[in-house]
């Protein structure tokens, strides 16, 4: 399916929202991933795949990632300009919020893996879900924190919704103790885990030692992102 760049929105210093206009509209969950295939002199060449970080709850299609000078496929991607057409497939993917599922549950991402989870933290205020969540979004600094004054707002608007930055640089890596300082129901909560791929192991091994069983648990790796 075709669809249109219609706005490029700069969330920090390297990281941007892509806004969709697709030709046709696409029913996805909070949460799922679609293909992105780039043209280049009239041809479909490059794709690579990426969480939508919009909400079925939106007029719009988004996806948000960030910018690596390695990455040929990043340089295209940084080149288009409103009105430019890519190629989009799904969506994919099952790391979805589950609204039937009504324990706490802790969201647990590292820098750019908050993607999937802003899709599911505006879907459940916009439809005004009773679903008590706790989002540890782990950055450097705050300021490398995509959609932080977006996310503190839906915090106030929603009342089940707890916020904390883990700012490394200042107090640390995640760990066992700020888990339980953080989350004190974390013993009746699922736990959901987003970001690098080293990033989801190291926080996987911790809540497994915590006591957490593998049916608790859901994870999503960011590979090349």
């Amino acid at each position: 399916m075709k669809a249109i760049f219609v706005e490029v929105i700069k969330e920090t210093a390297g990281i941007s929202s892509f806004k969709l206009e697709p030709e046709t509209p696409i029913k996805y969950k909070p949460g799922q991933w679609v293909d992105v295939r780039l043209m280049d002199n009239g041809r479909w060449t490059m794709k690579h795949n990426f969480s939508l970080s919009s909400s079925p709850t939106e007029d719009f299609l988004q996806f948000t990632t960030k910018y690596r000078r390695e990455s040929e496929y990043k340089k295209a991607l940084w080149s288009k300009k409103p009105g430019d057409l890519i190629e989009i497939r799904g969506p994919f993917g099952e790391f979805v919020l589950d609204t039937d599922d009504r324990r706490p549950r802790i969201l647990i991402a590292g820098g750019i893996g908050i993607t999937p989870f802003r899709s599911m933290l505006r879907y459940s205020a916009d439809k005004k879900l009773d679903l008590p969540t706790t989002l540890l979004y782990s950055v450097k600094n705050r300021a490398e924190g995509a959609f932080a004054a977006e996310l503190q707002n839906l915090s106030i608007i929603n009342s089940q919704l707890s916020i904390k930055f883990i700012e490394t640089e200042k107090e640390g890596r995640l760990n066992a103790q700020k888990i339980k300082s953080y989350c004190p129901s974390w013993r009746e909560s699922t736990v959901w885990l987003c970001g690098p791929p080293a990033m989801v192991e190291a926080i996987m091994e911790i809540v497994s030692g915590m006591g957490w069983l593998p049916e608790a648990i859901k994870s999503e790796e960011f590979t090349g992102y």
